[in-house]
């Protein structure tokens, strides 16, 4: 044991080439969380250049106003890189679990090296993004990696506090970072300065518009989809396309008729229909076909800018870069709009656009424009938006197939999720991390299990009381443990430990058979009360401890209510809601607890069937003000109107009592009437 015990404390130092590797190809799920996060900022910066845009296109001309806006949006755009460096490296330093800010800022300080070292025009126009997105990828890594080594920390004390002992200890490491983050990123950017898109893809325009417009459309896609700035990285290209839309006007100012039907407005009136990937046609398809209401807003908020061309939300927010699910549509649609287009140009159907207009000139209005009046080109660019929503919806629907099943194996895929998933998520992806903290966490809840094993448990029972009649009406069964010494304990000092331990599909079973015990030796005393007791979302969604619940409850059924957070409605919906019909036909009735205080508590009595509203202590502690009042009597009436039952916690004065209606359907739990009783205290109250 002495042998074993010495090897596994000298973990560190082995794995360190597997960890960087393992940390070169990190969870995407991490870039596009870091990237969601930029929304609040995309929009700003969106919304400033579409007013620009539109105060320019009616004007004619840059007023003063106009100018202020196109500075704020490319002083967003300039800085932008840092922004998302700043937010991908706070996802990762959760994942290595390292210190999120000063982490954050490290990156940040990183770039700004780069962009200085490294010639501006390389990297602000058009290798920035991706610098942004893989610099944490690999730094954060070799950062961890170097602060295992204790040779390279200042201190080892925490006398001035754990943050300063985690700043010291981070400097050396950054230092050393710095060097390899410039030397791969100048790697990087001299790789991709070097190449050239059109003389490696020898492409000829003169004989093969239609393939170089396919060209075009497809390296686009993927470079925005890997981060890089399309229309920068492809200028060779556009400067093609602009001269063709050049010799076009000029060849119908003198008299002729349009030669090169592929060109640069051509491009943007009928191929990049909302931005990059035509992802107007994707905003449609979100609006008409996602049924999670975070992609509808998102498809929302993108209208106003697609408008004009201009997608950054979507490619960042929803997020497009980085995902796959999207990149075959994102792909697909642009290069259909060149092909259905040039055949529509070249048969006459359609004039071929002649008059250069800026790429963020309004839709629709800009095909019109481009081919000099020509309403048939509005029709092709809304034929192509049609098309394009039949693309993108396959990606749609399985967005829509992966929530309601809840079986996404890729959790890449899924962008989606709660905080508390979000620090087990980035656990999960490192299996060092993982398995040191797994130990530590065992040890720990082993230790809590040992002292908690030693407890007896027992239920205590809340009355709940009548407005009315003041009779009791019902009451809530209440966990206890009582220690060795013989004091009451509360499920605060328990649970937690017990959650921990994956036990608690068994502590709500124990709950469920001691109320039973219970509420035969209630009605040996001719008193028969429902009895509330609280469920957590696993044993609803697991039907082994299902079905051993149902045959526990049976003989009681009628006389047992399950109370459920509104956490818990955050599970499995559909299990969820199978588990309340089962119930209901057994006669058990559903309470939702602490009612009011979740973020969509409203939306619970739309999906759920549910009988009882309790309301929480906070909203009784309101009354004492106007605005507290209306929002407590708002509840009462919405549990009115569908005829739910209300049950008022945390009454403890006459005071807040008298606030609350005298109604049938109201009864009152709270200190007023009485504190958790033992089941023997329970009967004596109701009968005295």
């Amino acid at each position: 044991m002495q042998q074993e015990s010495s090897n596994s404390s000298q973990p560190t130092h082995r794995i360190t080439i597997a960890s960087i590797g393992q940390a070169i190809m990190p969870s995407l799920q991490a870039i596009r969380e870091g990237m969601v996060w930029l929304i609040p900022c995309l929009m700003i910066s969106s919304f400033a250049l579409f007013f620009a845009s539109i105060g320019e296109f009616i004007a004619g001309y840059r007023y003063p106003w106009i100018e202020h806006f196109y500075s704020l949006h490319n002083a967003i755009a300039e800085f932008f890189p840092y922004l998302m460096t700043s937010t991908i490296s706070y996802v990762l330093a959760m994942r290595w679990r390292l210190p999120r800010p000063p982490i954050a800022l490290l990156m940040v300080t990183f770039l700004v090296v780069v962009s200085y070292v490294i010639p501006e025009e390389q990297t602000v126009l058009t290798f920035h993004i991706i610098l942004a997105i893989i610099t944490p990828l690999y730094a954060i890594p070799v950062l961890a990696y170097l602060l295992r080594f204790d040779a390279l920390k200042l201190t080892r004390t925490e006398s001035a506090g754990q943050i300063v002992k985690e700043s010291l200890n981070l400097v050396i490491p950054a230092i050393l970072t710095s060097f390899v983050v410039l030397a791969a990123n100048f790697v990087v950017v001299s790789t991709l300065s070097d190449i050239e898109f059109l003389s490696l893809l020898s492409v000829d325009y003169a004989n093969s518009p239609t393939l170089f417009g396919v060209t075009f459309a497809a390296l686009n896609s993927t470079l925005w989809f890997l981060g890089v700035h399309g229309y920068y990285a492809l200028l060779p290209m556009v400067e093609l396309l602009q001269e063709a839309s050049n010799l076009n006007y000029s060849t119908i100012l003198a008299g002729g008729s349009a030669q090169y039907h592929m060109n640069l407005s051509f491009m943007g009136s009928f191929v990049f229909i909302g931005g990059s990937g035509a992802t107007f046609s994707l905003v449609v398809a979100l609006l008409v076909f996602a049924k999670q209401r975070s992609l509808k807003l998102i498809a929302l908020a993108s209208i106003p800018i697609g408008l004009l061309n201009i997608n950054e939300i979507l490619l960042f927010g929803l997020p497009i870069i980085f995902n796959p699910r999207l990149f075959l549509p994102f792909l697909l649609v642009p290069i259909s709009n060149v092909m259905i287009s040039m055949v529509a140009v070249s048969f006459g159907i359609v004039s071929s656009p002649s008059v250069s207009v800026p790429f963020n000139s309004p839709i629709l209005l800009n095909a019109w424009m481009a081919t000099d009046g020509d309403i048939s080109a509005v029709f092709l660019q809304l034929f192509n938006i049609a098309v394009g929503v039949v693309i993108y919806y396959p990606a749609v629907n399985a967005m829509n197939i992966a929530k309601q099943r809840a079986d996404i194996h890729l959790s890449a895929f899924d962008t989606s999720y709660t905080r508390r998933e979000e620090e087990a998520r980035m656990l999960m992806d490192d299996p060092i991390a993982q398995a040191n903290q797994r130990e530590k966490q065992a040890l720990r809840v082993e230790q809590e299990l040992e002292q908690i094993g030693q407890r007896d448990f027992c239920l205590e029972y809340q009355p709940q009381v009548s407005s009315v009649t003041g009779k009791t009406v019902g009451c809530e069964a209440l966990i206890r443990s009582v220690s060795a010494q013989g004091k009451l304990q509360y499920p605060n000092t328990f649970l937690p430990w017990l959650e921990e331990a994956g036990l608690m599909k068994d502590v709500d079973l124990w709950v469920f058979k001691q109320v039973v015990n219970d509420l035969q030796e209630m009605q040996s005393h001719g008193i028969y009360l429902p009895v509330s007791v609280n469920v957590t979302a696993d044993i609803l969604v697991d039907q082994d401890y299902m079905n051993q619940l149902v045959k526990v409850i049976s003989p009681y059924a009628r006389f047992i209510h399950i109370e459920i957070t509104e956490e818990t409605l955050l599970s499995d919906e559909t299990l969820v809601a199978a588990a309340f019909n089962r119930l209901h036909q057994m006669g058990v009735k559903v309470h939702i607890d602490d009612f009011g205080t979740g973020f969509s508590s409203l939306s619970y009595l739309n999906k759920f069937d549910v009988d009882v509203l309790k309301v929480d202590r906070s909203f009784v502690l309101a009354l004492v003000t106007g605005k507290g009042r209306k929002v407590f009597g708002s509840i009462l009436s919405i549990a009115k109107e569908l005829g739910l039952e209300v049950v008022v916690e945390g009454v403890e004065s006459q005071e807040q009592l008298d606030l609350i209606p005298k109604e049938q359907s109201i009864a009152v739990q709270g200190w007023y009437y009485a504190k958790s009783l033992p089941i023997n205290r329970l009967i004596e109250y109701v009968l005295k």
